[in-house]
């Protein structure tokens, strides 16, 4: 029998790891059709069974031997995307599978493993690493607590009696909320599982709070440049700011892989991101009252995971890419592979500060600046995800 090493996706659940020959069993007995999404070994993403020869059984020629390619649109933007910034253009296939545990059930043992993972004890090798595709799911149990947690605040707030002194928490809970959810979605995301939790969170705090004072000192120099493109120009000194912040803090020679980079980058986003929204949402009370708190923070706080956590997350990935755990050089920057995704995360910001997006309806605005960020780092991520397959297989290879 052939190795125990595929998996395929039955609604939300992910399954596997299973031998050829069960797969083939499994097909047989109609478990598996031509449109069941399988991974192995040497596959780059999840693929329709029907395009794995020997697999599955071929459909009669008067029908159609698999449903037409899915997210064609997102294929074609994510052609043009990956072209300018030379990341991997990713298919729904891939996004379908990162979302494929969220409405599964899951028990607080698989809770731990998730935020174990990074110790001495829990690291695997390299040639122990799963490199199947991701599946996070802790992301929406955490914006499913905090977002609960908010709306008790935010009721308790505004219905009762003497509740001023609740006004902190309702900042720091609906300022935390969005950008930490997704920091940890990337944190699951890091495969080699070599980033402990108390890094990720030293990250967020002290990397949010060392990017915001960069950002602040870097600011004076481009007072020119703010006179003329205004609000826009924290594109130009905060992506800067905060992937500094990251270089500073993380030791690049343990943490070596570019999912690493992103991991690390998306913390201290979330971290800058956290800070920054609870200082508005409080200049926001203190100003407008209820109603401007409540409009910062949908602004601020729900909209950071299409802002500052994936920018960072791209701008460090993209560093780490040609990093490869050498000490920083600013020769690094010059690389069209560090350089091309991180000037994209600036323009993507510059324009977020814009008017441009507000010029459309309910927020979509930003929701496709943020898509089109989120293309980014997806293809990034994917082509991540590669790296580390094919240090595992040459790490089995040179074993054997």
């Amino acid at each position: 029998m052939s190795m125990p090493d595929w998996y395929y996706l039955r609604g939300a659940e992910r399954r596997g790891p299973l031998a050829l020959d069960e797969m083939r069993t499994l097909a047989k007995a109609g478990e598996i059709d031509g449109a069941t999404l399988v991974w192995t070994v040497g596959f780059n993403d999840w693929r329709p069974a029907a395009e794995v020869p020997d697999l599955v059984a071929p459909r009669p020629a008067s029908t159609p031997t698999q449903p037409p390619p899915p997210q064609d649109t997102v294929r074609r933007v994510s052609g043009v995307v990956s072209d300018l910034t030379g990341t991997a253009q990713i298919d729904g296939a891939h996004v379908s599978g990162l979302f494929s545990e969220v409405l599964k059930r899951h028990d607080e043992a698989a809770l731990e493993r998730v935020f174990s993972s990074g110790l001495a004890a829990t690291t695997p090798s390299i040639d122990s690493i799963d490199v199947a595709p991701p599946t996070p799911w802790v992301y929406s149990r955490l914006l499913l607590f905090f977002g609960i947690a908010f709306l008790v605040l935010f009721m308790a707030w505004t219905e009762l009696e003497g509740s001023g002194r609740l006004a902190p928490g309702l900042i720091l809970v609906g300022s935390f909320a969005a950008p930490l959810a997704a920091a940890v979605f990337v944190y699951e995301c890091n495969i080699p599982r070599n980033i402990s939790l108390f890094v990720f969170a030293r990250l967020f705090v002290w990397g949010g709070v060392l990017a915001l004072l960069l950002s602040l000192a870097l600011f004076p120099f481009f007072s020119a440049m703010r006179s003329i493109l205004g609000p826009s120009i924290a594109g130009l000194v905060e992506e800067p700011g905060k992937l500094a912040a990251v270089v500073i803090l993380v030791n690049a020679t343990r943490y070596h892989w570019t999912l690493n980079g992103m991991c690390l980058g998306a913390a201290v986003g979330a971290g800058f991101a956290a800070f920054e929204s609870a200082g508005y949402a409080l200049e926001s009370l203190l100003s407008e009252g209820e109603a401007g708190l409540v409009h910062s923070l949908a602004l601020r706080g729900v909209m950071a995971p299409f802002a500052h956590v994936v920018w960072t997350a791209i701008c460090a990935g993209a560093l780490w890419r040609v990093r490869r755990g050498r000490r920083f050089d600013w020769e690094m920057l010059k690389d069209r592979r560090c350089l091309s995704p991180i000037v994209a995360a600036m323009l993507l910001h510059a324009t977020w500060n814009s008017p441009l997006p507000a010029m459309l309806p309910l927020y979509s605005g930003y929701l496709l600046l943020g898509g089109i960020a989120w293309i980014i780092a997806i293809g990034m991520m994917q082509e991540a995800i590669g790296e580390v397959k094919t240090a595992k297989e040459r790490s089995v290879e040179s074993a054997a």
